[in-house]
């Protein structure tokens, strides 16, 4: 049976003494509004919570009388019988009480739960500092979305992870992508600083170096990523660009690379100029201990770059150079080895409808430039 529990007030719970009273007499009369009110039931809660309302009438007091004449039938015995209609009276306002706190509960506990939340918050100055930021952010779209984007993916990468122990730290794909340019541009020692002290926001060296090995940017000693720079061309909209080679001193050293099982610092051996990758490979123990003793640790690291040059839209945006090959090498070369580079440079971006505009290499105090 559903009750209308709106012909109560919503502060029901909370008043007492005559405001409960005369809401009962309004609800039902006076014959409960009596009864309660000499036994001092002045509240919502205290009728809930007494067991049985009419227990004190089976007893003879003078105080009683009055009341027990007009609601009770006396029987033979001496014993009172409450009179069915009031009974009824307090069964109604008992189920109406009860259907009341069923449907403000959620609500308590929501006003319950709110002030604890409030407490918390106020007992945590970054909690608040973030939802008051997050507020603000809300309010402001469009440009603010783009703008904070990294930066709520950030935050949230550490809240997540401070959360964990280190060896379950994860971390976004963009938080990754920040983390090798903060190492490219910023040094180990600069990386290491901010990763120390910001607990959870980068990952080690050893993940990063891995991160590193396991993307599609890493590079390949002596491979020429001429489908990367296709790539990287379209993205800007060009198809026009310039190439360059130099050298650069390097300290000698000997490398294991686990992803193509080979070493690298040796120099490259070159066919008609072009170095021949992954030329390094071997199981052997013997045949490595002969390269060490015979071949030379290349000196310096030739790089082949490639500057795009923007379209027309775009002129006053200078577009980032980009890594086309490198690989270790001496200073002894031929004009015949940088001819065959620059015809082999030519022809494969020729293939992929990338136009070449000029190519130069300088080496030791000379430069040679060719338009194309």
């Amino acid at each position: 049976m559903n009750f209308d529990t709106s012909i109560l007030p919503n502060n029901i719970f909370t008043l007492q003494k005559d405001d409960f009273f005369q809401i009962i007499k309004s609800l039902v009369g006076e014959g409960l509004y009596e009864i309660l009110k000499i036994q001092s039931i002045d509240s919502a809660e205290n009728l809930m919570t007494t067991t049985d309302v009419f227990d004190v009438f089976k007893y003879e007091s003078p105080q009683l009388l009055d009341i027990q004449n007009k609601y009770f039938f006396k029987m033979q015995d001496g014993q009172y019988l409450v009179k069915t209609g009031i009974k009824n009276s307090l069964l109604y306002v008992l189920k109406l009480l009860r259907s009341k706190k069923e449907e403000q509960e959620p609500l308590l506990n929501n006003n319950q739960q709110e002030q604890i939340d409030n407490n918390f918050i106020n007992n945590h100055p970054l909690l608040r500092s973030l939802i008051l930021w997050y507020q603000s952010t809300d309010n402001i779209r469009d440009d603010n979305d783009h703008k904070h984007s990294f930066l709520k993916i950030f935050i949230d990468n550490i809240i997540c992870n401070i959360s964990k122990s280190s060896n379950h730290f994860r971390y976004h794909d963009l938080v990754k992508k920040f983390a090798i340019c903060l190492y490219i541009l910023g040094g180990k020692q600069t990386y290491e600083f901010i990763r120390m002290n910001l607990y959870g926001s980068l990952p080690s060296l050893f993940t990063l170096n891995d991160i590193l090995n396991n993307s599609d940017t890493a590079m390949e000693e002596g491979e020429f990523t001429f489908d990367a720079l296709q790539q990287q061309l379209h993205s800007l909209d060009t198809k026009f660009c310039f190439s360059a080679e130099d050298s650069t001193g390097i300290i000698r050293k000997i490398k294991y690379n686990a992803k193509t099982n080979s070493f690298v610092g040796f120099l490259s051996p070159l066919d008609n100029g072009i170095p021949i990758p992954k030329s390094f490979k071997t199981n052997s123990f013997e045949e490595l201990k002969i390269w060490y003793d015979t071949i030379e640790k290349a000196p310096l690291l030739n790089v082949h770059m490639v500057q795009p040059i923007p379209s027309i839209s775009d002129q006053n945006k200078i577009p980032t150079s980009f890594i086309l090959s490198a690989y270790g090498v001496s200073n002894k070369f031929t004009a015949n080895d940088v001819l065959g580079r620059w015809k082999f440079i030519f022809e494969n971006c020729l293939k992929r409808k990338i136009r070449l505009i000029g190519i130069s290499t300088g080496k030791y105090q000379t430069f040679h430039t060719c338009f194309l």
